[in-house]
């Protein structure tokens, strides 16, 4: 049994991107840990089994409710201090899923020896559009828990001559989260400069240079370049052509394809013909309707690859497409950070970004960039991975534009309205207006 103990609710076999960063730093820090989970089944076997070498014990926890519940989180704490059965000298916690904090909260505050990393992924209280989040079932009104924390806030406030007030009950959850993560961590974790600023400065408290002396930004890990050939990606790519592609998820709205297909479309090029574009996400049906619009036709839309697949995939394409979350008129700067950046970079493989403006993206270095807010960009972009490749050409930018956003506007125009529809229905049952968080 180790000393040291990581809680990740989302651990592998389950494949949530949060479980797999947790993995990374496992197999970063070389040394054989105990892991708390919840009882995941999903198709992510092999890396559970890659991972074994670096566990010595994982407690694995029953769960079976909505992770999106105040409820759940207490199930989840509940549930797992019964059956943790060590005295540990370290444990390490990362805020998705948050419930992994108050865990780590629960086991700090009755073994205040332990020492506690906490890594915060992302804002935790703030939406994409920087949105305090008020959701109804993320209010924890439970009177007995708030004043435990109250009283250990107290007590820490007269051990270390400090003034922490406390807090009110019916409270967010991703506000105490944060808020006992920054008072009881030992050590806390951000994942890119950005990301601390933001929080730190949006927090309604004062509490940044406390913050500052116990906290560190390290990105997300790069695993050895061996991981990147144990399972091999069946893509029957072909090699005459040039191979771009882009692995990522739902977030249509926040982090899109317009740079890349504008630029497709407007690149007025001999040698267009020779670029393949593959792309691989969740939300497949909506991306063909979406890409049906184009002039451009050799677009694959493909299901998303378990992630050793993935791995491997990445070092069989000539260029790998990473783009910011967009942020801009939300927050003064961009706190996102695309995990995925770390797992290219270990590809070997030219990136190319899509970056915001003063973004942590935008300064990593990647052999093709382009801003995400000029669209002309990326069509220079194209025509220079074009002539890198061989195929040069006195090629010519098309003012496409209104073109291309009109033909979006009508394919898209039903969807938002929809979503729009949808999303004030719920913000309606969802909203509460919260108050001063912290006791008067």
């Amino acid at each position: 049994m180790s000393d040291e103990l990581y809680i990740s609710f989302l651990f592998p076999p389950s494949d949530y991107v949060s479980g797999i960063s947790v993995s990374k730093r496992i197999i970063e820090n070389q040394k054989k840990v105990d892991v708390l989970q919840a009882d995941f089944k999903s198709n992510n076997q092999e890396l559970s089994q890659l991972l074994d070498e670096f566990i010595d014990k994982r407690i694995i926890v029953d769960m079976d409710c909505e992770v999106d519940w105040s409820e759940c989180i207490f199930k989840f704490v509940n549930n797992s201090i019964d059956l943790i059965d060590n005295d540990y000298k370290k444990i390490y916690s990362r805020s998705w899923l948050m419930a992994n904090h108050f865990l780590a909260i629960e086991y700090k505050i009755s073994h205040p020896d332990v020492y506690w990393t906490c890594e915060f992924s992302d804002p935790l209280m703030y939406d994409l559009s920087n949105n305090v989040k008020n959701y109804k079932e993320m209010i924890i009104d439970n009177e007995a828990y708030i004043d435990k924390i109250n009283q250990k806030i107290l007590s820490y406030n007269k051990t270390y001559n400090a003034n922490f007030p406390q807090v009110e009950n019916n409270n967010s959850a991703y506000f105490i989260a944060e808020y006992l993560s920054y008072i009881f961590a030992d050590k806390i974790i951000f994942t890119n400069e950005n990301q601390r600023q933001i929080m730190l400065d949006q927090f309604p408290l004062d509490i940044k240079n406390f913050i500052l002396n116990k906290s560190e930004v390290k990105a997300h890990p790069t695993l050895d370049f061996k991981y990147y050939n144990i399972k091999k990606a069946d893509l029957n790519l072909d090699k005459k052509s040039i191979n771009i592609a882009y692995f990522g998820n739902e977030y249509y709205s926040k982090r899109n394809f317009e740079n890349l297909f504008y630029a497709l479309e407007s690149l007025n090029h001999q040698y267009k013909s020779k670029i393949q574009v593959y792309i691989f996400i969740n939300d497949d049906k909506f991306l063909k309707r979406l890409t049906s619009t184009l002039n451009f036709k050799n677009i694959h839309i493909l299901k998303p690859l378990d992630y050793l697949e993935f791995l491997n995939a990445t070092t069989e394409f000539d260029v790998l497409l990473i783009n910011d979350m967009c942020t801009q008129g939300a927050y003064d700067v961009n706190p996102y950070l695309p995990s995925k950046l770390s797992d290219y970079l270990g590809s070997q493989t030219d990136i190319w970004a899509f970056y915001e403006k003063n973004s942590t993206l935008s300064k990593a270095n990647v052999k093709y960039k382009s801003d995400i807010q000029d669209f002309k960009s990326s069509s220079i972009q194209l025509a220079k991975i074009l002539k890198d490749y061989g195929f040069d050409d006195n090629y010519t930018i098309e003012d496409c534009m209104y073109l291309r956003i009109s033909s979006l506007n009508e394919l898209l125009e039903k969807e938002y309205k929809k979503r729009l529809k949808l999303q004030k229905k719920l913000k309606s049952k969802r909203n509460l207006n919260i108050k001063n968080p912290f006791k008067k």
